[in-house]
């Protein structure tokens, strides 16, 4: 009985995937045809443009957790509250506490990137500095 639900649910899980596979390679193939117009329309202008020489943008795709500046107020208002240095995973659950998210651990591996990001930005900046919170473990602490 149970292989059998662990095989229905492998296979619908398949199907998920497939089914994505076949619709990001529409959405490249209408991309490749959106590129190729574009190409044209330069040569068109400028033949002599040598378009290898355009680099690619890089797309950033918006938190779906957090508004702009807010991940950053937040992770430095849990840094005061606590009064000592954290590590990324303990400001990751203050976050998610703090907005009532469900942590799973998907959910947490994104928060905390987005929560490192914000810890280098804020490091930069000289807001916040990295110490060593012993045995592999970083910690930040506000400056």
């Amino acid at each position: 009985m149970a292989e059998s639900l662990v095989v229905s649910g492998l296979v619908s899980k398949r199907a998920e995937v497939a089914g994505q596979i076949a619709s990001y390679q529409t959405e490249i193939t209408r991309l490749q045809g959106a590129l190729s117009h574009l190409d044209g329309s330069i040569k068109l202008f400028a033949p002599e443009y040598d378009l290898r020489t355009v680099k690619a943008k890089r797309t950033n795709t918006r938190n779906q957790y957090f508004k702009q500046g807010e991940a950053q107020r937040m992770t430095l208002d849990v840094m005061r509250e606590a009064g000592s240095a954290l590590c990324s995973r303990e400001i990751t659950n203050g976050l998610l506490q703090r907005k009532g998210i469900e942590s799973t651990v998907a959910i947490a591996a994104r928060v905390q990137k987005n929560i490192l990001a914000v810890m280098h930005r804020l490091e930069a900046r000289n807001i916040v500095r990295e110490i060593d919170g012993g045995v592999g473990v970083m910690k930040w602490e506000i400056v």
